[in-house]
């Protein structure tokens, strides 16, 4: 069904998880509108132009006063002129899947499994071109795809009257297509990823921060848990704290620039140090609005691999404003960690099954009796 949001002098809803939402459950939001209270007639006369059902939000006093002469009492939910219309002060998560949702479902039959694709490195047009297959009107499934903030978080949906054989292919092939792209299969941010893989792995970390001022740490802190893996965060914000917290010579800050890969480099080498840290990472830029060294958006981010003994320096350029810049850095370091805990597992399975290689050829040696 086709949903449409009218709020009333303020919008409750939150835009991206609504459509989310009702995508899953095999709807559709339509329309979003905000409007005063003296207008509330005329935009309802639109939605029901467009929308099967409408959900009316903010100011719902105005909403029942229009239509006092229509509605008798002041009903959560009804039907007026062939629409369902719900009202609720405020549209949280649990009124959409609780409440709103199910209502829709008992005029509609069909039902949906929906698999979820976290993706990040692709835009929108990118992962559609991968999914190309799949995006047809004559296809079994159905895709979607909710953008924020360097990630896409990509939708299918099937229904449940597929055949579980059908539907496992499916899955498999989507998979196969997203996989490289692909952080997680649930609905969990980036950070919330990374920390979930540090604590399987019993790893530690350490991390340095000058342009991101705290904000990469926050991302881990902000988790419940993250005592468990994450050693410090330091905010090496000068010159001075850069050389006497971490160690970085001041004649490399002064050859290369605050701003550099041989001060992030430097940054990490400070952390790891001490020896208390399996991964070590460092930002250093310019975040703007001006900038003393190098042009605005130009950052580097070192990661280090104790036991590797290696630390990677990735530079970047970013071009939005301030706040646009740091979480792009913060976002970044994110996904180096993400791919370096890949890399990390990949070859402790290598090396697992290479043990498990050698015990087998010791038992059978034990096993035949030979030297």
């Amino acid at each position: 069904m086709k949903v449409g949001f009218l709020s009333v002098e303020r919008q409750t809803v939150d835009v991206r998880e609504a459509k989310i939402a009702l995508f899953d459950s095999g709807h559709s939001a339509e329309m979003f509108m905000t409007v005063e209270p003296e207008n509330i007639d005329w935009a309802l006369v639109q939605m029901r132009t467009v929308c099967d059902a409408i959900v009316v939000d903010g100011n719902t006093s105005a909403f029942y006063d229009t239509y006092k002469d229509t509605l008798s009492s002041r009903p959560d939910h009804f039907e007026l002129d062939e629409k369902l219309h719900s009202v609720a002060r405020e549209v949280t998560p649990e009124f959409l899947t609780d409440k709103f949702i199910p209502l829709l479902n008992k005029k509609v039959k069909k039902r949906y499994a929906v698999m979820v694709f976290k993706t990040y490195g692709k835009s929108v047009a990118e992962l559609k071109t991968l999914l190309k297959d799949y995006t047809s009107k004559k296809s079994k499934v159905q895709i979607a795809f909710f953008p924020e903030f360097l990630e896409c978080e990509v939708h299918a949906r099937c229904s449940t009257n597929i055949a579980q054989d059908e539907m496992n292919v499916i899955s498999a092939r989507l998979d196969s297509l997203l996989g490289g792209c692909t952080y997680s299969y649930e609905r969990v941010g980036i950070a919330e990823r990374v920390a979930q893989m540090l604590k399987e792995e019993g790893l530690k970390i350490k991390i340095a921060e000058s342009f991101t001022g705290g904000a990469l740490g926050s991302a881990f802190t902000s988790i419940a848990g993250a005592s468990e893996y994450l050693v410090e965060d330091v905010v090496t914000y000068t010159v001075g704290s850069k050389h006497k917290r971490l160690g970085v010579p001041l004649e490399v800050i002064a050859e290369k620039g605050v701003v550099s890969g041989d001060t992030a480099y430097g940054m990490a080498v400070g952390l790891m140090s001490s020896g208390d840290c399996d991964i070590a990472v460092a930002t250093t830029g310019n975040a703007g609005p001006s900038a003393q060294g190098g042009a605005v958006g130009l950052c580097f981010i070192a990661l280090g691999i104790t036991s590797e003994k290696s630390i990677a320096v990735i530079k970047y350029s970013f071009d939005g404003d301030r706040d646009y810049n740091i979480k792009s850095g913060v976002k970044n370091a994110l996904f180096l960690m993400y791919e370096s805990l890949v890399g990390y597992r990949a070859q402790q399975s290598k090396l697992r099954q290479a043990q498990a290689q050698e015990r087998a050829q010791q038992q059978s040696t034990l096993i035949n009796g030979q030297p």
